[in-house]
Parts: structure tokens; C-alpha cells; sequence
């Protein structure tokens, strides 16, 4: 008889864990974005998918009223990057938990940096990494201005001098911008975010971190998704792209070729 009721017991709890589970991830997960933009009225938003490839998918187009306000529910089988575009370059990148109503706001005409958003912790990261980049773009465009009148109005000799300094500035600049992002990615260890941090652009065609020079930074960000979403497909690829990584180093290595370069891609 006890042992009736010991099976009893055993079987509800099992399936009270297995709703327990099933209440994320066996189903899809469901947010929204809500949002007010100046000078958006009447115009067309475009929404995208980033793949764990880096591909952007497109995935719905949403039309502002004549205040410029918009609404959009999506759907997720697990977490990942969503593209939020006002023009072909001028877009931002959110990314969505379960069940989160997102809220955002800025102008149309320069929503990157504009922007705000509320609703979504990691989207708020997103928006930190952002802000990085808008200034240290400011920055890098301020030293580049000053460079050029440098140039156009000072004797080659002085140019000379001048032109060192603002290479002082311009290289202070990038180290500083990368105590901020390694800072970032270990204070969010584990958040998909830090894959964005670690691809960080800096002066536009570079980058701030480089695989032969702070591989250490990419193997950091890839050992806190393998503890906390080991199994997200943004998780599975960046392995790949770690561990190809780390084989052409080794390569390297054997061959002697302290100077070639590896980008993890």
C-alpha cells in the first residue's frame, strides 16, 4: 500500500517538473516592442533575425502612425538578436527574453544614436554597447577633424608634432575603449550580449579586439555561454568559431609565424 502511494507521489512529481520545464523553451517564446520615434510618422520599420551565422534574416515590416508610434509581437525558439531598422544603415540591435514587453524610443532619422530602450535587461546591454561605439566614433571623428586642419593650416614640421599627439590621443582612446568592453564582458559573463562586445567595431573598419592579440578575450566571453546557455545555436557556432581560432594559433605557433594574424570568424 505504501508502496502504491510512494509511486503515486514519485509520478506527480514528475510531471509537475515536466511542466515546470516545459514552461520555457519546449514552446516558443513570445515578446514585444513597443515604441514612439520622432519624425516616424507614416514610415515603414523593418525588423530582422540575426542568425547565429551573422546572417540577417528578414523577418516582418511595421508601419509607424501618424505619430510616429508602432507595435510588434514576435516569437523566439531561443533567445537571440533582433535588428531593428529605420533605413538600410541606421538600425539597432535588441535582444528579447521570454514573455518581455520591450519599450523604445529616439529619432527616426538617427535612431543609432538616439535610441533608448526599456523592458528587456539585455536589450539594455545591447543599447551600453552601443553607446560605447557612438562615442568613441564622436571621438575618433573629433581627433580625424583636428588632424585634418592640423594638416592644412601648420608647417610640415609642425604638422609632424601636432600629428604625433593626436596619434597619442587616438591610441589612448582605443585602449580605453577596450578596458570598457573587457570590463563589460565580465561583468555579463554568460549574456549573449558579450558576443556583440567582443565583435565591437572600432574607427569603423577596425576592430577592438583581435584574435592573435586578446584571444583571451574571446576564450573569456566563449567559457561564460558554455556555463550558462551552453546549448543556444549563438553558443554552438561562436564554439566553432573559437575553436578554429585556437587551432590556426597552434598551427602558427609550430610554424614559427608570430606575425600572422587570425580573425575569429
Amino acid at each position: 500500500m505504501k508502496s502504491k502511494a510512494l509511486i503515486a507521489i514519485l509520478a506527480i512529481t514528475v510531471l509537475t517538473l515536466a511542466g515546470c520545464k516545459g514552461g520555457k523553451g519546449d514552446g516558443p517564446m513570445t515578446f514585444s516592442i513597443d515604441g514612439k520615434l520622432a519624425n516616424a510618422a507614416g514610415k515603414t520599420l523593418y525588423i530582422e533575425e540575426m542568425t547565429p551565422d551573422n546572417g540577417a534574416q528578414f523577418i516582418d515590416s511595421i508601419r509607424c502612425d501618424d505619430k510616429g508610434h508602432f507595435e510588434y509581437e514576435g516569437t523566439m525558439t531561443y533567445q537571440t538578436f533582433f535588428n531593428l531598422h529605420t533605413s538600410a544603415y541606421d538600425y539597432i540591435v535588441l535582444l528579447p527574453n521570454d514573455g518581455e514587453k520591450i519599450s523604445v524610443s529616439g529619432d527616426a532619422n538617427n535612431l543609432g544614436s538616439s535610441y533608448m530602450v526599456d523592458g528587456s535587461p539585455e536589450s539594455r546591454l545591447m543599447w551600453q554597447i552601443q553607446s560605447y561605439i557612438n562615442d568613441a566614433n564622436k571621438t575618433i571623428a573629433d581627433i580625424a577633424q583636428q588632424d585634418k586642419q592640423n594638416r592644412a593650416t601648420l608647417s610640415e614640421a609642425e604638422y609632424e608634432k601636432a600629428h604625433s599627439v593626436t596619434d597619442s590621443i587616438f591610441i589612448a582612446e582605443h585602449n580605453l575603449v577596450g578596458v570598457m568592453f573587457l570590463n563589460f564582458i565580465e561583468d555579463n559573463s554568460g549574456s549573449l550580449s558579450t558576443l556583440y562586445a567582443v565583435d565591437a567595431p572600432f574607427n569603423r573598419s577596425g576592430r577592438v579586439f583581435y584574435a592573435e592579440s586578446d584571444f583571451e578575450v574571446f576564450e573569456t566571453v566563449l567559457e561564460g555561454l558554455e556555463e550558462h546557455i551552453p546549448d543556444n545555436p549563438h553558443t554552438q557556432y561562436y564554439r566553432t568559431r573559437v575553436e578554429r581560432a585556437r587551432s590556426a594559433r597552434t598551427i602558427a605557433q609550430q610554424q614559427q609565424q608570430p606575425g600572422q594574424e587570425f580573425i575569429v570568424e
